[in-house]
């Protein structure tokens, strides 16, 4: 790769003197710091044909929860409760109680297609991945 530019909050970019302007990864707190909180990297596209419409027994995770407690990296394991729906025949069922387990290699080698067009959440910007051979629990 080639370094092209910093990442400035505005004390950094007045610090540089050099034209330099703030390019909006500033973070508050103590300390000050700076961190790539948006990153778009470039690349194909992934694959526009998959649908949740049409599929069933797809599981539909929104957010997952306790990752501090959830995964055991030692291991290679996780076991996590997420928030989520039952997708089938078009229709969405709210999943209560529900937990994701898995093998964390496994987990990325069953990774089966990234969805085409990228989605906005809290915690940033990614497409669907759809994964197979994950153990769920929970009820619809």
């Amino acid at each position: 790769g080639r370094l092209r530019h910093f990442l400035h909050s505005e004390g950094t970019a007045r610090a540089f003197a050099d034209g330099s302007v703030a390019t909006g990864h500033a973070a508050m707190g103590a300390k000050v710091t700076l961190s790539p909180q948006w990153l778009d990297v470039a690349g194909r596209r992934g694959d526009s044909s998959l649908s949740r419409q049409g599929s069933s027994g797809v599981v539909l995770i929104d957010s997952l929860s306790a990752l501090h407690v959830g995964v055991k990296a030692s291991q290679g394991s996780f076991s996590l409760p997420f928030d989520g729906w039952l997708l089938s025949g078009g229709e969405r069922r709210s999943i209560e109680a529900a937990t994701v387990a898995g093998d964390i290699r496994s987990t990325l080698r069953n990774i089966v297609a990234c969805e085409g067009e990228p989605h906005c959440t809290p915690s940033g910007r990614s497409p669907h991945v759809w994964v197979e051979g994950l153990t769920v629990t929970g009820e619809a």
